[in-house]
């Protein structure tokens, strides 16, 4: 897909913002008051959200490939030389400058980048309450997420190759099956959670078929979006015991509800809407970047300048590295893999795209 989506970007602003609360009350939690309340919601959510989008767009990706380079196989090819250049290449870069930082507050231990590197993290954080071989949550435990996107990439084909709603039916039966396991959070099961990037796929199958139930989908306005991820956050809170798996996959559904609602909307505008857009654009460079500055400043700036002149550090530090990392970093390596992407399935021809419309 070449065209970009307003409303996808503006969600993707919105479950960084959740997101980055979540780690902002977790540094801080022990030190601030509002930040301990903050906890009260479980913002990691925000996660669930940028799950159901990338599943989306992965299922779109691979569908417009596999049409416009009339091969599977090759189109398999291109897509995972794309992934690999745009989304490994970063996280490489940003590892590897934690591991030459080697710092000491958070510090992250040998164990947090190889397994980062290899995105394998969902499984090593997961085992961290029994493992005493991690480091400092604060350095590299976000990198859980993005390995399991990165896992999903080893599944997605096989939707691609089902036909009519079998997409919709196998992830509506897996969230059945799931919601019935208890998956409390910090468990292996819990780091292997694919409901949110198969309902993303799934949607984006019933897109490009044109369900007409699609139409009948109310649109939701970012304000309800945003009331909405707070209702998954407070869901999430239900996470243990018998009840986690049923919560999750709640908190999926909510977060698929909110894409396709989005979807049908209309984007943000005014002087807010492109703003918001252009963080929901540089997302992914400040997911690689915001934890263990959020890290430094918690537990190095804030006994010395105090907790709200460190979060306000944090906040311009991760700006700065945001800026650094989005145009020395993430747009050069997306750029690459774009080329070598067409490469391999176009013999360098532009990719075109006829994406169905929803509603």
């Amino acid at each position: 897909m070449t065209e970009r989506v307003d409303m996808l970007d503006e969600l993707r602003a919105l479950a960084l913002g959740a997101v980055m609360l979540s780690h902002f009350a977790l540094a801080f939690g022990s030190q601030s008051a509002v930040a301990f309340w903050l906890n009260l919601p479980d913002l990691s959510v925000g996660a669930d959200l940028f799950f159901v989008i990338s599943g989306f767009l992965i299922f779109q990706n691979l569908a417009d490939l596999t049409d416009a380079a009339g091969g599977f196989t090759r189109a398999m090819a291109a897509f995972y030389a794309r992934r690999l250049t745009r989304i490994a290449l970063p996280a490489w870069a940003i590892l590897t400058a934690l591991a030459m930082a080697n710092l000491e507050h958070p510090a992250s231990s040998a164990a947090d980048l190889w397994t980062a590197a290899a995105f394998v993290a969902n499984v090593h954080w997961a085992r961290c309450e029994v493992d005493a071989h991690c480091g400092d949550a604060l350095a590299t435990s976000h990198f859980w997420s993005l390995a399991s996107e990165a896992q999903f990439y080893l599944l997605a084909p096989t939707l691609l190759l089902a036909r009519g709603r079998a997409p919709l039916y196998a992830a509506l039966t897996a969230i059945l099956l799931l919601a019935l396991i208890p998956r409390p959070r910090g468990s292996l099961l819990w780091a292997l959670r694919p409901e949110a990037l198969l309902l993303g796929a799934a949607l984006a199958s019933e897109v490009r078929r044109g369900a007409t139930w699609l139409a009948k989908a109310p649109p939701v306005t970012p304000g309800m979006a945003a009331w909405w991820i707070l209702v998954a956050s407070m869901m999430a809170r239900i996470a243990i015991g018998p009840f986690s798996g049923f919560a999750w996959a709640l908190v999926a559904l909510v977060s698929a509800s909110v894409v396709l609602g989005r979807l049908k909307g209309t984007p943000i505008g005014g002087h807010v809407g492109e703003p918001v857009r252009r963080v929901g654009r540089a997302s992914f460079s400040v997911y690689l970047v915001h934890l263990p500055l959020i890290g430094v400043a918690a537990e190095s700036d804030a006994a010395r300048i105090g907790v709200p002149a460190a979060v306000l550090a944090a906040l311009a530090a991760i700006a700065a590295a945001t800026m650094v990392v989005e145009f020395a970093i993430v747009r050069p390596a997306a750029q690459l893999g774009r080329a070598w992407s067409a490469r391999i399935a176009f013999n360098d021809s532009p990719i075109r795209s006829s994406r169905p419309k929803i509603g």
